[in-house]
């Protein structure tokens, strides 16, 4: 029980959506469904019923992306989204339509050096009960969206909520809706607030010990609509919360097993995003604009038990922080005619990032904007298509980058229709090497995204297959002192090259740009059957993808990419039963899914690891060695009971998350106390159970 609540709580998260392409009168519901349709060949958009159903979800619409095409995590401990071979680090985050930082709690979760990740976490700070809709925005992306290159998940909050309380091993929670419907009003309405405090840290608090590590987080959200009509609406939305992972030294005399065992390490982060959202319609006209400010703050302190420094003659002292403010606006203008849609919209971003570790590093702001129009057009009743043109300036590179997209559709029949797009695009620098010289400024990696697809959909059924070509461009490279020459160290394996651990004597400098490419495709089947009053649904997809970066030498060789899995494959069955009574309504829905995908790759290490240069790896080998697949079957049973003429709703479900309790490989680190490279595991079976409670 000890290590299962602690994992528990370093391996989960939550959320994102998208505004402006599903009905915004989307609203709870009491009953969970398993018909909708959320896939769009690489495009996902899910409601809340979603993740009432997914095994393993946790609310979280986050880890239900893996259930999908070409989608996949690196770790179990965290909501790292690799999308077609593309590193996490390449995905963005959005809270309607604006863009935020990360907003996870315990954003070192399943990081090999026990660092922050620039776009992950374990647990979302915004928590599934207050979201309405999340949306991954995969490239080619629609001209709205900018600094994209493999995708933009974007949430939104719930328009309204019922009050309730949620009990389970992962946190408990707790929301009220403040809004009072026997006086309805245009003025402060649907307001509500929710509380979420993490299960292991209650037990603490009541003095229950887990051993020397303590994971702990809380959150507070809350919505208001501060005016609202039938023409105009303002809104206003916030999330706090913090996070600790704190790990304490074995005591004297108790066995050593690890290197980290004689350390002392005190990880805390707290986080904030707030904001307000204007609408404004007017005949075939509608005005939007958004204001987010959020920002971030990392703290991580390692120090070596003194009694061990001195008996060992081991003594590892290291602090961290990093600090990211964000204040991000998007606005929008539609007009509509007949058979037409005309789009002009406007991002304003400015952004601080700063960071102290073994040599002080910071980043003076960066600015960036970004206009953009659309226009879409009707010709007939079988094609149209979609012009759009934006320009993206940031202040980091000085550079503007003209970035047009193109969407043509055309009907084959009511049912089937085929799909051409296309999107130039590109994405801010996201390296988080902690020691860089920039002889010359970050570039900015840009891409010509390409994808054609087929889609044949049916009530009850759909298929698509689709076909796609990502070729990127400007990538930086560095060379190191550990090395002689470039080798291989590419922006493109994510922030950190790539590497799972650098040592504090390892110091890089940029030299030269190169290419990248991703090429392959996916398919897609979903199918419903209706049994009287009961349902089965199912579904099984498949993406087949190459990952490839090349060395500013040799820009035309291509290597495979840390994330090149190769392919991913995914079976989801669900069946759902009515089990009413008189007077009782009572349902129970049972769930099952299967994800796979290729090995993640890995670099060569060194028989004997070379300290005194700071690498246990073989920079000439690239990424030529496999971990072995992976493999995860997750479980889910939900029975919801409501009384009829009664607004309180009860629902129990048990998430089973690797059913099989299948180790999947994690990755490799160096433990400096034993002198070896070791191979660290993913979570096993992990059980939750939970009751929730709605009035």
């Amino acid at each position: 029980m000890k290590y299962l609540c602690v994992i528990i709580l370093g391996w989960l998260t939550l959320t994102h959506a998208n505004g402006q392409t599903l009905d915004t009168s989307i609203e709870f519901s009491d009953t969970i469904t398993i018909t909708e349709k959320p896939y769009q060949s690489g495009d996902l958009t899910m409601t809340q019923n979603q993740y009432k159903v997914m095994p393993a979800s946790f609310q979280d619409p986050a880890r239900i992306l893996i259930k999908y095409p070409g989608f996949s995590t690196p770790n179990d401990g965290a909501n790292a989204i690799v999308f077609r071979g593309f590193a996490p680090e390449t995905a963005r985050w959005q809270l309607f339509g604006a863009d935020i930082v990360n907003p996870n709690h315990l954003s070192n979760a399943g990081t090999t050096n026990d660092q922050s990740a620039a776009t992950a976490g374990g647990v979302n700070a915004l928590s599934g009960s207050v979201l309405d809709y999340y949306h991954f925005e995969a490239n080619p992306s629609d001209i709205s969206y900018c600094n994209v290159l493999s995708g933009v998940s974007n949430m939104k909050m719930a328009p309204k909520i019922k009050s309730f309380l949620d009990i389970n091993l992962i946190g408990l929670e707790a929301g009220i809706n403040l809004s009072n419907p026997q006086k309805p009003s245009p003025y402060l309405n649907n307001v509500y607030l929710s509380y979420r405090y993490s299960f292991v840290g209650f037990l603490n608090k009541l003095g229950i010990d887990f051993g020397n590590e303590k994971i702990g987080y809380q959150d507070l959200s809350g919505y208001a609509d501060i005016f609202k009509d039938n023409n105009k609406s303002l809104k206003t939305f916030f999330t706090i919360g913090n996070s600790s992972n704190l790990f304490s030294a074995v005591s004297r005399g108790d066995s050593i097993t690890r290197f980290k065992d004689i350390q002392n390490i005190t990880f805390r982060s707290s986080l904030g995003i707030g904001g307000v959202q204007f609408t404004h319609k007017k005949d075939q006209r509608v005005f939007l604009t958004t204001l987010v400010s959020s920002f971030t703050k990392n703290e991580r302190i390692e120090y070596t038990e003194k009694i061990f420094a001195d008996s060992l003659n081991m003594n590892f002292n290291k602090a961290n922080y990093q600090r990211e403010h964000m204040l991000s606006s998007h606005t929008t203008y539609i007009m509509h005619g007949r058979t037409t849609v005309t789009t002009f919209g406007l991002r304003l971003n400015h952004s601080t990032n700063s960071g102290i570790s073994l040599v002080k590093n910071v980043i003076d702001p960066v600015a960036s904007i970004y206009p953009y129009t659309k226009f879409n057009k009707s010709v007939g009743d079988k094609l149209s298509y979609s012009i759009g043109l934006g320009a993206f300036f940031d202040s980091l590179t000085d550079e503007w980058t003209a970035e047009p997209s193109l969407v043509t559709k055309y009907k084959l029949s009511e049912k089937a229709k085929v799909e051409f797009d296309y999107r130039l695009s590109s994405i801010q620098n996201f390296t988080s090497l902690e020691n860089v010289n920039w002889g010359q400024k970050p570039n900015r990696p840009k891409a010509h995204n390409l994808q054609m697809s087929f889609q044949h959909q049916s009530q009850k059924c759909q298929i698509r297959a689709s076909w796609f070509y990502h070729f990127v461009y400007d990538l930086n490279n560095f060379s190191s002192n550990i090395t002689n020459g470039l080798k291989h160290f590419s922006i493109f394996n994510g922030g950190n090259l790539g590497y799972d651990q650098f040592f504090p004597n390892s110091f890089f400098t940029t030299a030269g740009l190169a290419n990248a490419r991703v090429y392959g495709g996916d398919i897609y089947l979903e199918n419903r059957a209706d049994m009287g009053s009961n349902s089965l649904f199912y579904s099984a997809n498949a993406s087949v993808f190459d990952s490839q970066y090349s060395l500013p030498e040799s820009k035309n060789e291509f290597y495979d990419a840390k994330y090149n899995y190769g392919y991913t494959a995914n079976i989801f069955i669900s069946f759902e039963k009515d089990l009413s009574v008189k007077n009782t309504s009572r349902q129970l829905t049972i769930g099952l899914s299967t994800h796979m995908r290729g090995s993640q790759r890995v670099q060569e290490t060194f028989s004997v690891p070379d300290l005194t240069s700071g690498s246990i790896y073989n920079p000439n080998s690239g990424f030529v060695q496999s971990l072995r697949p992976y493999q995860r079957l997750d479980f889910r049973v939900v029975y919801t009971k409501q009384k009829n003429g009664s607004n309180k709703t009860q629902r129990w479900s048990l998430d089973i998350q690797n059913l099989l309790n299948r180790e999947n490989d994690g990755f490799r680190y160096y433990d400096p106390l034993l002198k070896s490279v070791f191979l660290q595991k993913q979570l096993g079976l992990i059980p939750v159970l939970s009751y929730r409670l709605e009035w």
